[in-house]
């Protein structure tokens, strides 16, 4: 029979139906959905091999699959046996579940995925002593595959200061974590490597871990076998917007320990293992993976945010000026601009804490008169979850569920300045106590109130006596948001992450999406932005504001809503302040965004020619290399040459595309896949752009 079921295996692949299969047998575990193979042994538990079954390769051997570290004592997989195994369908693929018995009462549960159509598995370890267990670090997967070039990736957030040749914080101990939004470290083959970072490529097979940027989050290559790892002993304190002047990590690996109770247990974070042809396909592969089994679908809506609405007429700190009347003068422009989700900033909160409207800004206590007046538009509000105003009801009934002892100096400091920059807005903090009140508070503003949008700031996770330490804070508030994101799949949740160390990058992007960069960006920022966290970050997760402040003075408008088209988009100014020609001609863009969202989101997108910082020619390629559709954006900034060419990534066959241009979407012309492939050429005005849809020729 199992010769049997192996041979239907190979027939469906063959037939182009990868089918996800699961084998357990007295030696050997088994996990493959016709493009790739994970093997175990049972005991000692470790992998045997890892297998591209599109070409049979080996890309990884026999090795431990996860280890432990524990006063200063390491623990692999190779220390624990299999107990039992159980094989279930989720949804697009099988799973398998170890129960791991190993030594000293630690127990564990490993969950390994593997999902159709994507060259890769998703793996974790949650872990049950039965005893008291300190854990000062984790390999959350080891993967032995040879000799290799290993490339280190770290996501960086806080764009509120960050810039490629910021130098890092006043105060440093430690990494400084300079620089731009990607941190790269590359050695030679069988060199070893040791970085920090979240993805690690190794030529064939490559690890994404879906942590934050934590000093904790490591890569790892020892000359054969890599790794991704938490180090808690790197962390020491997260200082949150204060990571700008001052940043602290204990670069000896030694101090932060993870606590674990008799009976209690801790699940890791994710790894996603994935089986790449070469680099473009490794980004796929994690694109598909990410889309398709682990983001919730999510409205990709242009969004309006009333943050720059705000002439100090209501208050002279965070809050901003929008009140009910506002909302009636503002809400017909954005109408006509073509906004999905009209977004109340700071000022709609009575205070921070209590979250209720506030009834003296001419608000409806479930937003009743707002929803009347932006309809057909969807409401989002703005949040500091968890955060407070000393005014709060909440506060005042409830000392006991702030973060001590920080949240009670915080407080004391804002009961001094209550108005003046975020401290109207509330910087007292809570601790994880309050997360059952924000909860209901946040069901309430989604059932009662029809909020379809959440955007969360403030982020910061502290130590609190009493409470938890700051990983218990941050994953009792990661689990209320997966909470609210399974009974809600409708409702969009965005972090606001131009601050270090709130959930950027892989548990933000993997959950909504993020409000990435402030202010009023230029166009080579806004580009360069997509262009350096491409393709390992989906563009269309990151906020960024489109025709920022006055920028249709400097550019032309064709040009700004063409950066824009790639990202989440945004208005974040005021929305009277546009002269109506400017409305004009961005609405048809804002129409074409919307009539084509799913193809420019579809894909992976590929940054192509130079980076944008250095203002001369620079694009980006949105593409599904299975479909074989996509987008090409291209820009002349200060290029001297009136010409380019421009050519495409992973365009595979021999087949004809048309070549649509926007706005209008009005074909221009073809091009064979070996011309997209060879180079398109692309003439230009200075400071021009040209959007491009690249659909297959219908036969």
């Amino acid at each position: 029979m199992k010769r049997l079921g192996l041979l239907l295996a190979a027939l469906l692949v063959v037939a182009g139906v990868p089918a996800v299969r699961a084998g357990s047998g007295p030696g050997e575990m088994t996990l493959s959905n016709g493009l790739v193979r994970w093997t175990w042994s049972r005991a000692p538990f470790r992998t045997t091999s890892i297998v591209d079954l599109r070409d049979g390769v080996q890309v990884a051997g026999e090795s431990s699959d996860f280890a432990l570290t524990l006063a200063g004592v390491d623990v692999s997989s190779d220390q624990f046996t299999v107990t039992s195994v159980d094989e279930q369908a989720i949804a697009g693929g099988r799973r398998l579940t170890f129960a791991l018995a190993g030594p000293g009462g630690i127990n564990a549960t490993r969950t390994v995925d593997a999902f159709d159509g994507v060259a890769g598995f998703r793996s974790r370890t949650v872990l049950r002593p039965t005893a008291l267990l300190a854990l000062s670090a984790t390999a959350l997967q080891l993967a032995d595959i040879g000799t290799v070039a290993p490339t280190i990736h770290a996501f960086r957030a806080g764009a509120d200061w960050r810039e490629p040749d910021w130098p890092g914080p006043q105060v440093q101990v430690g990494d400084p974590h300079a620089g731009d939004w990607r941190d790269t470290h590359t050695a030679g083959p069988g060199q070893a490597l040791s970085a920090p970072g979240e993805w690690l490529s190794t030529g064939r097979l490559f690890l994404v871990a879906e942590r934050n940027d934590l000093p904790s989050s490591r890569a790892a290559y020892d000359g054969s076998v890599a790794s991704v790892r938490a180090d808690y002993g790197r962390d020491v304190i997260s200082l949150g917007p204060f990571e700008e002047n001052a940043h602290v990590e204990n670069p000896a690996g030694q101090g932060r320990v993870r606590t674990i109770g008799p009976g209690g247990t801790l699940a890791l974070e994710p790894v996603f293992v994935g089986v790449a042809r070469d680099g473009d396909d490794e980004a796929w592969q994690f694109h598909k993976y990410l889309v398709d089994h682990r983001l919730a679908p999510y409205a990709k809506d242009v969004t309006f945010n009333s943050n720059g609405t705000d002439d100090n007429r209501i208050s002279t700190g965070a809050k901003d000026d929008m009140d009910l009347a506002t909302v009636e003068q503002v809400a017909p422009t954005a109408r006509r601009l073509g906004i999905d989700t009209f977004i109340l900033d700071d000022g709609w909160q009575n205070i921070s804490g209590d979250w209720q409207p506030d009834p003296r800004r001419g608000f409806d206590a479930d937003f009743a008169n707002v929803r009347a007046a932006i309809a057909p538009m969807k409401l989002g509000l703005w949040m500091s979850p968890m955060h407070f105003h000393p005014t709060s009801q909440t506060y005042q009934a409830h000392p006991e569920w702030v973060c001590a002892p920080a949240g009670h100096g915080l407080a004391v400091y804002n009961t001094v300045d209550q108005t003046s920059g975020s401290n109207e807005a509330g910087i007292g903090e809570w601790g994880p106590a309050y997360i059952p009140f924000l909860e209901g508070r946040i069901r309430t503003a989604i059932e009662q109130w029809h909020v379809a949008y959440f955007k969360f700031d403030f982020l910061a996770w502290l130590d609190c006596a009493g409470q938890d330490d700051l990983y218990g804070y941050h994953d009792a508030f990661v689990a209320m948001l997966d909470r609210l994101r399974a009974d809600h799949p409708e409702v969009t949740f965005q972090i606001d992450e131009t601050n270090d160390y709130r959930l950027f990058p892989f548990e933000s992007v993997s959950r909504g999406p993020s409000w990435f960069q402030n202010g009023t960006p230029t166009v080579d920022q806004l580009l360069h932005n997509l262009w350096s966290l491409s393709p390992y970050i989906p563009s269309w997760s990151l906020g960024q504001h489109f025709l920022g402040g006055a920028a249709w003075r400097a550019q032309p408008v064709e040009t700004l809503m063409a950066a824009a088209l790639l990202s989440h988009l945004t208005f974040f100014s005021d929305l009277r302040t546009i002269p109506p020609e400017v409305v004009d001609a961005a609405a048809p863009w804002l129409a074409f965004y919307r009539a084509h969202r799913d193809e420019l989101t579809a894909g992976v997108v590929y940054p192509l020619l130079a980076d944008p910082l250095t203002k001369d020619w620079t694009a980006l390629q949105s593409w599904d290399p299975e479909a074989g559709r996509g987008a090409l954006l291209v820009f002349r900034q200060d290029g001297s040459a009136d010409t380019t060419s421009v050519a495409l990534r992973n365009v595979a066959g021999d087949g004809t595309f048309d070549l649509r241009r926007a706005p209008t979407g009005e074909v221009i012309g073809t091009a064979s896949a070996a011309e997209l492939r060879a180079g398109l050429p692309v003439s230009l005005p200075l400071h021009g752009a040209q959007v491009l849809l690249i659909t297959p020729t219908p036969t």
